[in-house]
């Protein structure tokens, strides 16, 4: 099912019928196309398009302790 943004926020009831019945309804608004369908669980992998971005930026493991950190901060605001 495809519809207008104006449409679907009129048709709503009638959206969510066909989405229960497992259709995808395709909302197009300026240029883009949005989806509304019914999902009946949790994906297994939800973050299956940000793969590529694992481990791309990563924080060096911290050799000093909490105490010595939050002291060091204090001292270089204080100079600063």
């Amino acid at each position: 099912m495809e519809t207008t943004l104006t449409g679907f926020q009129r048709n709503f009831s009638a959206a969510r019928a066909a989405a229960d019945r497992g259709e995808t309804i395709k909302v197009k608004s300026a240029g883009t196309v949005y989806l509304f369908a019914r999902v009946t669980e949790q994906p297994a992998r939800p973050f299956a398009d940000l793969e590529h971005l694992f481990g791309v930026v990563r924080q060096p493991q911290r050799t000093e302790s909490p105490h010595d950190l939050i002291r060091h901060r204090l001292k270089t605001r204080r100079m600063g």
